[in-house]
């Protein structure tokens, strides 16, 4: 398939044809760049109704003059805003017909959603909408996924994950391209550069007044901490924290080769919900790429490490290495960590692990009372 890479357009002088010009090649370099999209692609837009999702639909349209791209539009209507919920999925509903575009639209009550699975309003919407796309996607041949996330939305996730103490994975931001499948074409070029693309092209969006709402993090560090750290340190405090993202994500793609390898040398049995790995060969790991291999080992097992932390693998090296008591150790998710002469077992109990603990405890005294008897 033919690369978009040949989709620059031609410069004019003329600052109106300029702007336009600037802002798509911008969006066809980093398609290129991050080999987002080949011809005949089918595309899935996601748009929420903002400039940032409006102006991927406009740079993907004018991307698909010169190539056979199929472009549709998706919007999930959180139910979160009243009237404005309703309001944005009428806008996008006519951008879309206006463009002559497919569209799909569904209703998900996010708030019931996060109040019965324990979520974060936040958290659930992602997971809400991410489901939607991926379902919209394979029941209608779209071979991508394409959201709106800017140089910006990135900065402002690396600033967070860096508040929360994050680690390298965390502080590398958001992935230009994931799975192969979900694209963010708009990664490179900022606000500003939408607003004024959008502006030149006489083309309307909405405004998200939860955007505003000071209790999220994210629109603390979006409206107050990033615009500080400008105004008095930095101006471009947004450009260095993506070149820090850009650069942490490739040392992450060595790392992971790195881990990859040592896991499997390591390994000496798999099942699907335990591990067992050689502690010898663990021992002599790195303190680095150890901490690495335990965190993929129980990613393996838990299939996500939601509640694990730096302290849990810190004290699972500790437990295994440098303590000679104790028979187990549990941490968050019902995963109990084993040891023995010559292994380190990682494993997903089905129970509660104070229900198992009892039951091992009381056949260790049976054992020793019947031992006792014995002799």
């Amino acid at each position: 398939m033919k690369n978009l890479k040949t989709l620059y357009l031609p410069a004019d002088m003329t600052d109106q044809t300029t702007i336009k010009n600037d802002f798509i090649n911008a969006i066809a370099k980093a398609i290129a760049d991050f080999n987002m999209i080949d011809s005949e692609d089918a595309v899935l837009v996601a748009v929420s109704g903002g400039p940032d999702s409006v102006s991927l639909v406009l740079s993907l349209l004018a991307l698909q003059k010169k190539h056979t791209i199929k472009i549709g539009i998706a919007h999930l209507n959180h139910r979160l805003r009243g009237e404005e919920s309703i309001r944005d999925e009428s806008f996008v509903k006519e951008f879309a017909d206006k463009l002559n575009l497919p569209f799909f639209c569904e209703q998900k009550d996010v708030k019931a959603y996060a109040k019965k699975n324990r979520r974060s309003i936040e958290e659930s919407g992602r997971m809400a909408r991410y489901h939607f796309f991926k379902r919209i996607a394979k029941s209608h041949g779209y071979s991508k996924i394409a959201t709106g996330h800017t140089k910006g939305d990135n900065a402002e996730l690396v600033m967070m994950n860096l508040l929360r103490g994050s680690g390298p994975k965390g502080l590398s931001g958001i992935p230009p391209i994931r799975d192969k499948k979900y694209i963010r074409p708009l990664i490179q070029v900022s606000k500003n550069q939408i607003l004024d693309f959008l502006k030149n092209e006489n083309q309307d969006f909405v405004f998200d007044s939860s955007n505003r709402d000071m209790k999220y993090l994210r629109n603390k560090v979006r409206n107050q901490l990033i615009p500080h750290l400008q105004s008095e340190y930095n101006p471009e405090f947004i450009d260095a924290l993506d070149r820090l993202s850009s650069i942490l994500r490739q040392e992450e793609e060595f790392w992971e080769e790195k881990t990859e390898k040592a896991f499997h040398d390591c390994l000496v049995k798999t099942e699907p919900a335990c591990i067992v790995l050689s502690k010898s060969l663990m021992k002599a790991l790195h303190p680095a790429l150890l901490n690495r291999v335990f965190r993929k080992a129980i990613l393996k097992v838990k299939k996500n490490l939601k509640r694990i932390s730096l302290v849990h693998i810190n004290d699972m090296a500790e437990f295994c290495f440098n303590t000679s008591s104790g028979i187990s150790l549990d941490l968050p998710g019902q995963i109990r960590i084993y040891k023995n002469k010559n292994t380190i077992i990682i494993k997903k109990e089905e129970g509660l692990l104070r229900e198992i603990g009892k039951k091992e405890k009381k056949t260790r005294q049976r054992l020793q009372k019947k031992q006792g008897k014995e002799s």
